[in-house]
């Protein structure tokens, strides 16, 4: 039981911070901001 629910946090853990990472990237390239890496690769400038 400890063992599926610490794969759950693992796996939890891991989708968060996927999301909170893709959230930011698309909040910093969609406000146009060229520095900390943001390239637009992932979401293209308008």
């Amino acid at each position: 039981m400890a063992m599926f629910l610490a794969m759950m946090v693992w796996v939890g853990t891991m989708i968060f911070s996927f999301l909170l990472g893709t959230f930011l990237c698309y909040r910093v390239e969609k406000s146009g901001v060229k520095r900390w890496g943001a390239t637009g690769r992932i979401f293209k400038y308008k």
